[in-house]
């Protein structure tokens, strides 16, 4: 049971590199990028997530976190290979914003401001197939789910959105790494215990993104 938390907990951290208008940017000194981090941050309530503050550096010291409603969202710091992480847990529904500032090797320091809105989570997706077995119904209650033992994990990938939702990228992506990229729908991809699925999907009467999990690890 520990190692499956342990293993759930180093997804959570690699996760959210792709969010709406973000993408992954490798680090290897302070002058690969400037910082950025996401403006507005959409959360289901339960959900304990992190978000990398691109082109982050272990040199780099993080200031000042806060949310300014600690009963709707809570925020802590972590390194996370070459970079930081903040982790945000989602306590219940509402807005909070997150605030910090990073302070570089050569004194410039850098403030950020984060809107968090928190949402009650509802299953986004009509059909979940990896294979010939369909996920949706799993994703009813939960936004990560384990692909079943006893099936093929190399497999055809097809997803379609229920009404009022609309499928914005799926990403093939690896445990502990961050790494991914995005695929189509269609593609035939192998889910092992390295590998899982991330599927962006717009909540498009609330004007949200998220995202739910396929992940390829079996418990």
């Amino acid at each position: 049971m520990k190692k499956a938390v342990k293993r759930l907990l180093v997804l959570f951290l690699a996760l959210t590199f792709i969010v709406t208008d973000l993408a992954v940017a490798p680090v290897t000194a302070q002058a690969a990028g400037t910082l950025k981090f996401h403006k507005s941050i959409a959360l289901m309530k339960g959900e304990e997530t992190g978000y990398v503050i691109i082109n982050s550096v272990r040199s780099d010291k993080v200031l000042g976190l806060k949310s300014s409603n600690t009963s709707v969202v809570s925020v802590k710091k972590m390194p996370f290979l070459d970079d930081y992480t903040l982790t945000l847990k989602a306590k219940k529904t509402g807005t909070s914003i997150i605030s910090f500032k990073v302070k570089r090797k050569n004194g410039k320091t850098y403030s950020f401001k984060s809107k968090v809105t928190v949402h009650n989570y509802s299953n986004p997706l009509n059909v979940c197939k990896f294979g010939r077995k369909d996920y949706k119904k799993s994703f009813d209650k939960k936004t990560m789910v384990p692909v079943a033992k006893g099936y093929s994990r190399k497999a055809k990938v097809c997803i379609t959105a229920k009404k009022g939702y609309k499928i914005v990228a799926i990403y093939y992506s690896e445990h502990g790494t961050g790494r991914q990229r995005k695929i189509k729908n269609g593609s035939t991809v192998t889910l092992d215990g390295e590998h899982y699925l991330q599927i962006l999907y717009k909540n498009t009467s609330k004007n949200y993104v998220s995202s739910v999990y396929l992940d390829g690890y079996s418990m």
